[in-house]
Protein backbone atom coordinates (compact mmCIF):
# COMPACT_ATOMS: atom_id res chain seq x y z
CA UNK A 1 0.00 0.00 0.00
CA UNK A 2 1.21 3.47 -0.84
CA UNK A 3 2.81 5.17 2.15
CA UNK A 4 1.71 8.47 3.70
CA UNK A 5 -1.58 8.51 1.84
CA UNK A 6 -4.12 10.64 3.79
CA UNK A 7 -6.86 8.06 3.15
CA UNK A 8 -5.08 4.70 2.77
CA UNK A 9 -8.30 2.70 2.53
CA UNK A 10 -10.08 5.18 0.26
CA UNK A 11 -9.57 3.01 -2.83
CA UNK A 12 -11.05 -0.01 -1.05
CA UNK A 13 -14.04 2.09 0.04
CA UNK A 14 -14.79 3.17 -3.54
CA UNK A 15 -14.29 -0.34 -4.89
CA UNK A 16 -16.56 -1.78 -2.20
CA UNK A 17 -19.32 0.72 -2.96
CA UNK A 18 -19.18 -0.21 -6.63
CA UNK A 19 -19.37 -3.95 -5.95
CA UNK A 20 -22.19 -3.32 -3.48
CA UNK A 21 -24.46 -1.51 -5.94
CA UNK A 22 -23.71 -3.94 -8.76
CA UNK A 23 -24.86 -6.88 -6.66
CA UNK A 24 -27.96 -5.34 -5.06
CA UNK A 25 -28.96 -4.15 -8.52
CA UNK A 26 -29.31 -7.76 -9.68
CA UNK A 27 -31.01 -8.84 -6.45
CA UNK A 28 -33.62 -6.11 -6.93
CA UNK A 29 -34.81 -7.75 -10.11
CA UNK A 30 -35.08 -11.14 -8.45
CA UNK A 31 -37.41 -9.84 -5.74
CA UNK A 32 -39.34 -7.36 -7.90
CA UNK A 33 -40.57 -9.41 -10.84
CA UNK A 34 -44.26 -9.19 -9.97
CA UNK A 35 -44.02 -5.45 -9.26
CA UNK A 36 -42.17 -4.88 -12.55
CA UNK A 37 -44.85 -6.81 -14.42
CA UNK A 38 -47.56 -4.55 -13.00
CA UNK A 39 -45.74 -1.22 -13.32
CA UNK A 40 -44.38 -1.83 -16.82
CA UNK A 41 -47.59 -3.44 -18.09
CA UNK A 42 -45.82 -6.57 -19.28
CA UNK A 43 -45.56 -10.27 -18.37
CA UNK A 44 -43.13 -12.41 -16.32
CA UNK A 45 -41.61 -13.94 -19.46
CA UNK A 46 -40.58 -10.50 -20.74
CA UNK A 47 -39.01 -9.58 -17.39
CA UNK A 48 -37.08 -12.87 -17.37
CA UNK A 49 -35.84 -12.08 -20.89
CA UNK A 50 -34.66 -8.67 -19.67
CA UNK A 51 -32.78 -10.33 -16.79
CA UNK A 52 -31.27 -12.84 -19.24
CA UNK A 53 -30.11 -10.01 -21.51
CA UNK A 54 -28.38 -8.28 -18.60
CA UNK A 55 -26.58 -11.52 -17.72
CA UNK A 56 -25.48 -11.97 -21.34
CA UNK A 57 -24.15 -8.41 -21.63
CA UNK A 58 -22.07 -8.77 -18.45
CA UNK A 59 -20.64 -12.16 -19.35
CA UNK A 60 -19.98 -11.42 -23.02
CA UNK A 61 -18.26 -8.05 -22.75
CA UNK A 62 -16.23 -8.48 -19.54
CA UNK A 63 -12.98 -9.27 -21.40
CA UNK A 64 -13.45 -6.28 -23.69
CA UNK A 65 -14.26 -4.06 -20.71
CA UNK A 66 -11.06 -5.11 -18.98
CA UNK A 67 -8.99 -4.47 -22.13
CA UNK A 68 -10.25 -0.90 -22.40
CA UNK A 69 -8.21 -0.09 -19.27
CA UNK A 70 -5.09 -0.57 -21.38
CA UNK A 71 -6.48 1.65 -24.14
CA UNK A 72 -7.89 4.54 -22.09
CA UNK A 73 -6.30 4.18 -18.67
CA UNK A 74 -7.76 2.49 -15.61
CA UNK A 75 -9.35 5.48 -13.88
CA UNK A 76 -10.76 6.99 -17.06
CA UNK A 77 -12.35 3.66 -18.02
CA UNK A 78 -13.76 3.23 -14.53
CA UNK A 79 -15.31 6.70 -14.41
CA UNK A 80 -16.74 6.29 -17.90
CA UNK A 81 -18.33 3.05 -16.72
CA UNK A 82 -19.75 4.74 -13.62
CA UNK A 83 -21.23 7.51 -15.77
CA UNK A 84 -22.81 5.04 -18.19
CA UNK A 85 -24.09 2.94 -15.29
CA UNK A 86 -25.66 6.02 -13.70
CA UNK A 87 -27.40 6.86 -16.98
CA UNK A 88 -28.72 3.32 -17.13
CA UNK A 89 -29.95 3.42 -13.52
CA UNK A 90 -31.73 6.71 -14.14
CA UNK A 91 -33.34 5.35 -17.31
CA UNK A 92 -34.46 2.22 -15.48
CA UNK A 93 -35.90 4.27 -12.61
CA UNK A 94 -38.14 6.35 -14.90
CA UNK A 95 -39.04 3.51 -17.29
CA UNK A 96 -42.67 3.42 -18.39
CA UNK A 97 -42.54 0.22 -20.41
CA UNK A 98 -40.47 -2.94 -20.88
CA UNK A 99 -38.40 -1.75 -23.91
CA UNK A 100 -37.27 1.36 -22.01
CA UNK A 101 -36.39 -0.74 -18.98
CA UNK A 102 -34.50 -3.20 -21.20
CA UNK A 103 -32.44 -0.37 -22.66
CA UNK A 104 -31.73 1.26 -19.30
CA UNK A 105 -31.10 -1.76 -17.11
CA UNK A 106 -29.92 -4.57 -19.39
CA UNK A 107 -27.99 -2.64 -22.04
CA UNK A 108 -26.75 0.67 -20.60
CA UNK A 109 -26.19 -0.58 -17.03
CA UNK A 110 -24.66 -3.77 -18.40
CA UNK A 111 -22.09 -1.79 -20.40
CA UNK A 112 -21.31 0.34 -17.36
CA UNK A 113 -20.80 -2.80 -15.30
CA UNK A 114 -18.23 -4.35 -17.64
CA UNK A 115 -16.23 -1.11 -17.56
CA UNK A 116 -16.28 -0.80 -13.76
CA UNK A 117 -16.01 -4.33 -12.39
CA UNK A 118 -12.62 -5.39 -13.86
CA UNK A 119 -11.17 -2.05 -12.73
CA UNK A 120 -12.20 -2.77 -9.13
CA UNK A 121 -9.81 -5.74 -9.16
CA UNK A 122 -6.90 -3.89 -10.79
CA UNK A 123 -7.33 -0.90 -8.46
CA UNK A 124 -6.82 -3.23 -5.49
CA UNK A 125 -3.88 -5.14 -7.00
CA UNK A 126 -2.26 -1.86 -8.04
CA UNK A 127 -2.76 -0.09 -4.70
CA UNK A 128 -2.15 -2.65 -1.95
CA UNK A 129 0.53 -5.23 -1.23
CA UNK A 130 1.02 -8.09 1.21
CA UNK A 131 -1.50 -8.44 4.01
CA UNK A 132 -3.24 -5.18 3.02
CA UNK A 133 -3.90 -6.62 -0.42
CA UNK A 134 -5.18 -9.88 1.05
CA UNK A 135 -7.44 -7.91 3.38
CA UNK A 136 -8.74 -5.74 0.50
CA UNK A 137 -9.57 -8.73 -1.69
CA UNK A 138 -11.28 -10.40 1.26
CA UNK A 139 -13.50 -7.35 1.71
CA UNK A 140 -14.09 -7.22 -2.08
CA UNK A 141 -15.38 -10.78 -2.08
CA UNK A 142 -17.27 -10.46 1.20
CA UNK A 143 -19.11 -7.34 0.07
CA UNK A 144 -20.17 -9.11 -3.13
CA UNK A 145 -21.58 -12.09 -1.21
CA UNK A 146 -23.32 -10.11 1.51
CA UNK A 147 -24.81 -7.53 -0.85
CA UNK A 148 -26.99 -10.24 -2.35
CA UNK A 149 -28.51 -10.91 1.09
CA UNK A 150 -28.80 -7.21 1.84
CA UNK A 151 -30.61 -6.85 -1.45
CA UNK A 152 -33.24 -9.32 -0.33
CA UNK A 153 -33.87 -7.31 2.83
CA UNK A 154 -33.48 -3.70 1.71
CA UNK A 155 -34.70 -4.04 -1.86
CA UNK A 156 -37.46 -6.38 -0.79
CA UNK A 157 -38.56 -3.79 1.77
CA UNK A 158 -38.54 -0.91 -0.72
CA UNK A 159 -40.35 -2.97 -3.35
CA UNK A 160 -42.97 -4.19 -0.90
CA UNK A 161 -43.74 -0.93 0.88
CA UNK A 162 -42.68 1.73 -1.65
CA UNK A 163 -41.41 1.02 -5.16
CA UNK A 164 -38.57 -0.80 -6.91
CA UNK A 165 -37.72 2.56 -8.51
CA UNK A 166 -36.31 3.78 -5.17
CA UNK A 167 -33.58 1.13 -5.38
CA UNK A 168 -32.18 2.83 -8.46
CA UNK A 169 -32.39 6.18 -6.68
CA UNK A 170 -30.36 4.62 -3.87
CA UNK A 171 -27.77 3.41 -6.39
CA UNK A 172 -27.53 6.89 -7.91
CA UNK A 173 -26.88 8.39 -4.47
CA UNK A 174 -23.96 5.97 -3.98
CA UNK A 175 -22.62 6.86 -7.42
CA UNK A 176 -22.58 10.51 -6.35
CA UNK A 177 -20.40 9.52 -3.39
CA UNK A 178 -18.09 7.60 -5.73
CA UNK A 179 -17.71 10.62 -8.04
CA UNK A 180 -17.16 12.90 -5.05
CA UNK A 181 -14.17 10.85 -3.90
CA UNK A 182 -12.86 9.77 -7.31
CA UNK A 183 -9.69 11.78 -6.66
CA UNK A 184 -8.60 8.96 -4.34
CA UNK A 185 -8.14 6.73 -7.39
CA UNK A 186 -4.78 6.85 -9.11
CA UNK A 187 -4.74 7.05 -12.88
CA UNK A 188 -2.64 4.69 -14.98
CA UNK A 189 -1.72 5.90 -18.47
CA UNK A 190 -2.84 3.96 -21.58
CA UNK A 191 -0.30 1.33 -22.56
CA UNK A 192 -1.78 0.35 -25.94
CA UNK A 193 -3.28 2.15 -28.93
CA UNK A 194 -6.54 1.55 -30.78
CA UNK A 195 -4.70 0.52 -33.93
CA UNK A 196 -3.57 -2.62 -32.07
CA UNK A 197 -7.05 -3.47 -30.80
CA UNK A 198 -7.84 -7.13 -31.51
CA UNK A 199 -11.19 -6.91 -33.29
CA UNK A 200 -11.18 -10.56 -34.31
CA UNK A 201 -10.53 -11.74 -30.77
CA UNK A 202 -13.20 -9.40 -29.42
CA UNK A 203 -15.81 -10.78 -31.83
CA UNK A 204 -14.92 -14.40 -31.11
CA UNK A 205 -15.00 -13.89 -27.34
CA UNK A 206 -18.26 -11.91 -27.33
CA UNK A 207 -20.15 -14.26 -29.66
CA UNK A 208 -18.72 -17.34 -27.96
CA UNK A 209 -19.63 -16.18 -24.45
CA UNK A 210 -23.12 -15.04 -25.51
CA UNK A 211 -23.76 -18.43 -27.13
CA UNK A 212 -22.41 -20.41 -24.18
CA UNK A 213 -24.18 -18.45 -21.44
CA UNK A 214 -27.44 -18.39 -23.41
CA UNK A 215 -27.22 -22.17 -23.66
CA UNK A 216 -26.81 -22.40 -19.88
CA UNK A 217 -29.73 -20.06 -19.23
CA UNK A 218 -32.09 -21.89 -21.58
CA UNK A 219 -31.67 -25.10 -19.57
CA UNK A 220 -34.47 -23.67 -17.40
CA UNK A 221 -36.81 -23.68 -20.43
CA UNK A 222 -37.91 -27.25 -21.34
CA UNK A 223 -39.24 -26.01 -24.67
CA UNK A 224 -35.69 -24.97 -25.63
CA UNK A 225 -33.89 -28.18 -24.63
CA UNK A 226 -33.41 -29.19 -28.28
CA UNK A 227 -31.48 -25.95 -28.85
CA UNK A 228 -29.41 -26.04 -25.67
CA UNK A 229 -26.79 -28.67 -26.73
CA UNK A 230 -26.11 -26.78 -29.98
CA UNK A 231 -25.68 -23.47 -28.16
CA UNK A 232 -23.36 -24.86 -25.50
CA UNK A 233 -21.33 -26.84 -28.04
CA UNK A 234 -21.17 -23.86 -30.39
CA UNK A 235 -20.09 -21.56 -27.57
CA UNK A 236 -17.30 -23.92 -26.54
CA UNK A 237 -16.09 -24.24 -30.13
CA UNK A 238 -16.03 -20.46 -30.57
CA UNK A 239 -14.12 -19.98 -27.31
CA UNK A 240 -11.60 -22.65 -28.29
CA UNK A 241 -11.26 -20.80 -31.59
CA UNK A 242 -10.73 -17.61 -29.62
CA UNK A 243 -7.86 -19.23 -27.71
CA UNK A 244 -6.17 -20.33 -30.95
CA UNK A 245 -6.72 -16.88 -32.45
CA UNK A 246 -5.08 -15.18 -29.47
CA UNK A 247 -2.11 -17.55 -29.67
CA UNK A 248 -1.75 -16.76 -33.38
CA UNK A 249 -1.96 -13.02 -32.72
CA UNK A 250 0.78 -13.28 -30.12
CA UNK A 251 3.06 -15.36 -32.33
CA UNK A 252 2.76 -12.83 -35.15
CA UNK A 253 3.28 -9.97 -32.66
CA UNK A 254 -0.08 -8.41 -33.37
CA UNK A 255 -2.49 -6.90 -30.85
CA UNK A 256 -4.23 -9.33 -28.52
CA UNK A 257 -7.42 -9.00 -26.48
CA UNK A 258 -6.01 -11.04 -23.63
CA UNK A 259 -2.83 -13.01 -23.00
CA UNK A 260 -4.39 -16.46 -23.03
CA UNK A 261 -1.14 -18.04 -21.83
CA UNK A 262 -1.85 -16.91 -18.27
CA UNK A 263 -4.72 -19.42 -18.17
CA UNK A 264 -2.11 -22.19 -18.22
CA UNK A 265 -0.50 -20.88 -15.05
CA UNK A 266 -1.30 -23.66 -12.59
CA UNK A 267 -2.30 -21.48 -9.65
CA UNK A 268 -4.28 -19.06 -11.81
CA UNK A 269 -6.23 -21.86 -13.49
CA UNK A 270 -6.88 -23.65 -10.19
CA UNK A 271 -7.91 -20.39 -8.53
CA UNK A 272 -10.39 -19.66 -11.29
CA UNK A 273 -11.91 -23.12 -10.89
CA UNK A 274 -12.26 -22.51 -7.14
CA UNK A 275 -13.86 -19.13 -7.85
CA UNK A 276 -16.31 -20.65 -10.33
CA UNK A 277 -17.23 -23.21 -7.70
CA UNK A 278 -17.69 -20.53 -5.04
CA UNK A 279 -19.98 -18.48 -7.30
CA UNK A 280 -21.79 -21.64 -8.39
CA UNK A 281 -22.53 -22.63 -4.79
CA UNK A 282 -23.34 -19.15 -3.52
CA UNK A 283 -25.64 -18.36 -6.46
CA UNK A 284 -27.33 -21.73 -6.10
CA UNK A 285 -27.87 -21.24 -2.37
CA UNK A 286 -29.19 -17.68 -2.77
CA UNK A 287 -31.52 -18.98 -5.49
CA UNK A 288 -33.05 -21.99 -3.76
CA UNK A 289 -33.26 -20.67 -0.21
CA UNK A 290 -35.56 -17.71 -0.99
CA UNK A 291 -37.51 -20.02 -3.31
CA UNK A 292 -38.06 -22.45 -0.44
CA UNK A 293 -38.63 -19.89 2.29
CA UNK A 294 -41.06 -17.75 0.32
CA UNK A 295 -43.04 -20.46 -1.51
CA UNK A 296 -42.89 -23.29 1.04
CA UNK A 297 -42.90 -21.31 4.27
CA UNK A 298 -44.95 -18.40 2.89
CA UNK A 299 -42.44 -15.76 4.03
CA UNK A 300 -41.90 -12.39 2.35
CA UNK A 301 -38.65 -11.36 0.66
CA UNK A 302 -37.96 -9.14 3.67
CA UNK A 303 -38.45 -12.04 6.14
CA UNK A 304 -36.26 -14.26 3.98
CA UNK A 305 -33.45 -11.72 4.14
CA UNK A 306 -33.78 -11.53 7.93
CA UNK A 307 -33.48 -15.32 8.16
CA UNK A 308 -30.21 -15.12 6.22
CA UNK A 309 -28.72 -12.30 8.33
CA UNK A 310 -26.62 -14.59 10.59
CA UNK A 311 -25.03 -16.17 7.52
CA UNK A 312 -24.39 -12.71 6.04
CA UNK A 313 -22.75 -11.56 9.25
CA UNK A 314 -20.51 -14.64 9.25
CA UNK A 315 -19.44 -13.99 5.66
CA UNK A 316 -18.49 -10.38 6.42
CA UNK A 317 -16.60 -11.18 9.62
CA UNK A 318 -14.62 -14.11 8.24
CA UNK A 319 -13.85 -12.54 4.87
CA UNK A 320 -12.05 -9.89 6.95
CA UNK A 321 -10.56 -12.26 9.54
CA UNK A 322 -9.25 -14.49 6.76
CA UNK A 323 -6.46 -12.00 6.05
CA UNK A 324 -5.30 -12.40 9.65
CA UNK A 325 -5.44 -16.19 9.33
CA UNK A 326 -3.18 -15.94 6.26
CA UNK A 327 -0.55 -14.19 8.39
CA UNK A 328 -0.54 -17.13 10.80
CA UNK A 329 -0.89 -20.04 8.38
CA UNK A 330 -0.12 -20.83 4.75
CA UNK A 331 -2.90 -19.12 2.69
CA UNK A 332 -3.46 -22.26 0.62
CA UNK A 333 -4.31 -24.21 3.78
CA UNK A 334 -6.58 -21.41 4.99
CA UNK A 335 -8.43 -21.67 1.66
CA UNK A 336 -8.72 -25.45 1.96
CA UNK A 337 -10.05 -25.02 5.50
CA UNK A 338 -12.66 -22.56 4.30
CA UNK A 339 -13.76 -24.94 1.54
CA UNK A 340 -14.06 -27.75 4.09
CA UNK A 341 -16.24 -25.62 6.39
CA UNK A 342 -18.41 -24.63 3.42
CA UNK A 343 -19.00 -28.28 2.63
CA UNK A 344 -19.72 -29.06 6.30
CA UNK A 345 -22.33 -26.29 6.39
CA UNK A 346 -24.03 -27.62 3.27
CA UNK A 347 -23.98 -31.16 4.68
CA UNK A 348 -25.61 -29.90 7.88
CA UNK A 349 -28.37 -28.22 5.86
CA UNK A 350 -29.02 -31.10 3.49
CA UNK A 351 -31.76 -32.83 5.50
CA UNK A 352 -33.36 -29.98 7.47
CA UNK A 353 -35.82 -28.71 4.88
CA UNK A 354 -39.45 -29.78 5.15
CA UNK A 355 -42.91 -28.21 5.19
CA UNK A 356 -42.36 -27.14 8.80
CA UNK A 357 -38.78 -25.80 8.60
CA UNK A 358 -38.18 -22.54 10.46
CA UNK A 359 -35.32 -20.03 10.46
CA UNK A 360 -34.06 -21.59 13.71
CA UNK A 361 -33.65 -24.97 12.00
CA UNK A 362 -31.21 -23.61 9.44
CA UNK A 363 -29.26 -21.37 11.84
CA UNK A 364 -26.28 -23.60 12.67
CA UNK A 365 -25.82 -24.93 9.14
CA UNK A 366 -26.10 -21.53 7.48
CA UNK A 367 -23.66 -20.03 10.01
CA UNK A 368 -21.11 -22.74 9.24
CA UNK A 369 -21.69 -22.21 5.53
CA UNK A 370 -21.22 -18.46 5.94
CA UNK A 371 -17.98 -18.90 7.89
CA UNK A 372 -16.62 -21.19 5.20
CA UNK A 373 -17.60 -18.91 2.31
CA UNK A 374 -16.14 -15.91 4.14
CA UNK A 375 -12.78 -17.65 4.56
CA UNK A 376 -12.79 -18.77 0.91
CA UNK A 377 -13.51 -15.21 -0.24
CA UNK A 378 -10.69 -13.90 1.93
CA UNK A 379 -8.14 -16.00 0.03
CA UNK A 380 -9.23 -17.05 -3.44
CA UNK A 381 -8.96 -13.74 -5.30
CA UNK A 382 -5.59 -12.82 -3.83
CA UNK A 383 -4.14 -16.29 -4.42
CA UNK A 384 -5.43 -16.36 -7.98
CA UNK A 385 -4.32 -12.90 -9.11
CA UNK A 386 -1.03 -12.95 -7.18
CA UNK A 387 0.12 -15.76 -9.44
CA UNK A 388 0.15 -13.32 -12.40
CA UNK A 389 2.67 -10.50 -12.79
CA UNK A 390 1.64 -6.87 -12.47
CA UNK A 391 2.03 -6.29 -16.22
CA UNK A 392 -0.80 -8.77 -16.91
CA UNK A 393 -3.21 -7.81 -14.12
CA UNK A 394 -5.66 -6.33 -16.62
CA UNK A 395 -5.84 -9.63 -18.51
CA UNK A 396 -6.08 -11.55 -15.24
CA UNK A 397 -8.94 -9.41 -13.93
CA UNK A 398 -10.87 -9.77 -17.19
CA UNK A 399 -10.59 -13.55 -17.20
CA UNK A 400 -11.27 -13.81 -13.47
CA UNK A 401 -14.44 -11.73 -13.57
CA UNK A 402 -15.65 -13.55 -16.69
CA UNK A 403 -15.29 -16.94 -15.03
CA UNK A 404 -17.11 -15.63 -11.97
CA UNK A 405 -20.01 -14.57 -14.22
CA UNK A 406 -20.06 -18.06 -15.72
CA UNK A 407 -20.09 -19.63 -12.26
CA UNK A 408 -22.96 -17.39 -11.21
CA UNK A 409 -25.01 -18.33 -14.28
CA UNK A 410 -24.28 -22.02 -13.82
CA UNK A 411 -25.26 -21.92 -10.14
CA UNK A 412 -28.80 -20.63 -10.61
CA UNK A 413 -29.43 -22.85 -13.64
CA UNK A 414 -27.90 -26.14 -12.53
CA UNK A 415 -29.01 -26.01 -8.90
CA UNK A 416 -32.49 -24.88 -9.94
CA UNK A 417 -32.68 -27.72 -12.45
CA UNK A 418 -31.53 -30.33 -9.92
CA UNK A 419 -34.04 -28.94 -7.39
CA UNK A 420 -36.85 -29.39 -9.91
CA UNK A 421 -35.77 -32.95 -10.73
CA UNK A 422 -35.61 -33.90 -7.07
CA UNK A 423 -38.96 -32.30 -6.41
CA UNK A 424 -40.61 -34.20 -9.28
CA UNK A 425 -39.03 -37.45 -8.10
CA UNK A 426 -40.28 -36.89 -4.55
CA UNK A 427 -43.71 -35.78 -5.74
CA UNK A 428 -44.37 -39.08 -7.48
CA UNK A 429 -42.68 -41.32 -4.94
CA UNK A 430 -43.73 -39.70 -1.65
CA UNK A 431 -46.92 -39.78 0.37
CA UNK A 432 -49.23 -36.76 0.56
CA UNK A 433 -48.61 -34.45 3.49
CA UNK A 434 -50.83 -34.94 6.52
CA UNK A 435 -50.22 -31.48 7.95
CA UNK A 436 -53.29 -29.55 9.10
CA UNK A 437 -54.84 -26.90 6.83
CA UNK A 438 -53.05 -23.58 6.74
CA UNK A 439 -49.63 -24.64 5.54
CA UNK A 440 -48.78 -22.68 2.37
CA UNK A 441 -48.19 -25.67 0.08
CA UNK A 442 -51.09 -27.91 1.01
CA UNK A 443 -53.51 -26.22 -1.34
CA UNK A 444 -51.07 -26.96 -4.16
CA UNK A 445 -50.89 -30.65 -3.28
CA UNK A 446 -47.16 -30.66 -2.55
CA UNK A 447 -45.88 -33.47 -0.36
CA UNK A 448 -43.32 -33.64 2.40
CA UNK A 449 -41.34 -36.13 0.33
CA UNK A 450 -41.22 -33.78 -2.66
CA UNK A 451 -39.85 -30.90 -0.59
CA UNK A 452 -37.31 -33.12 1.17
CA UNK A 453 -36.13 -34.76 -2.04
CA UNK A 454 -35.84 -31.57 -4.04
CA UNK A 455 -33.82 -29.70 -1.42
CA UNK A 456 -31.67 -32.74 -0.63
CA UNK A 457 -30.72 -33.20 -4.28
CA UNK A 458 -29.93 -29.50 -4.63
CA UNK A 459 -27.63 -29.57 -1.60
CA UNK A 460 -25.93 -32.75 -2.82
CA UNK A 461 -25.19 -30.95 -6.10
CA UNK A 462 -23.66 -28.06 -4.17
CA UNK A 463 -21.61 -30.46 -2.03
CA UNK A 464 -20.24 -32.00 -5.23
CA UNK A 465 -19.28 -28.47 -6.27
CA UNK A 466 -17.38 -28.08 -2.98
CA UNK A 467 -15.51 -31.32 -3.64
CA UNK A 468 -14.48 -29.96 -7.03
CA UNK A 469 -13.31 -26.73 -5.36
CA UNK A 470 -11.22 -28.67 -2.85
CA UNK A 471 -9.52 -30.75 -5.55
CA UNK A 472 -8.77 -27.62 -7.61
CA UNK A 473 -7.37 -25.78 -4.57
CA UNK A 474 -4.83 -28.57 -4.04
CA UNK A 475 -3.12 -27.42 -7.27
CA UNK A 476 -2.62 -23.84 -6.06
CA UNK A 477 1.01 -23.26 -5.19
CA UNK A 478 2.02 -22.28 -1.67
CA UNK A 479 2.87 -18.62 -1.23
CA UNK A 480 4.04 -18.51 2.37
CA UNK A 481 2.44 -16.58 5.21
CA UNK A 482 1.32 -13.10 4.23
CA UNK A 483 3.28 -10.42 6.05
Amino acid sequence: MEQHHPFPWGVLLIVSLVVFILVIDTTTMEVSISALVDDLNTDPSTIQSIITTYTLVKAAFMLVGAKLQDLFGRKRTFLAGATIYGLGAFTAAISRDAPMFLMGWSIIEGIGTVLMLPATVTFISGTYQGKERAFAFGVWGGIAAVASIFGLIFCGYLTTFYSWRWVFAFELSILIIIFTFHWLLKETPPIESWKNFDIGGALLSVIGLITLVLGFLLVKEPAEWVTVPFLITGGIILLVGFCFWEQRQKRTEKGILVDINIVFNRSFLAGNVVSIGQKFITAGFIFIFPLFYEIIAGASAYETGIALLPMSFAIVVFSILGARFASWFEPKYVLLGGITLTGAGLAALRDVFSLTTTAHDILSGSLLFGIGIGIVLSQVTNLTLSSIGSERQTDASGIYNTTRQLGNSLGTVVIGFVLALGFIHGLFSGQPSLLPPGQPLLSLGFSEAAVNQGMEWAFIAMILGVIGMFIAALFIQKTGKIV
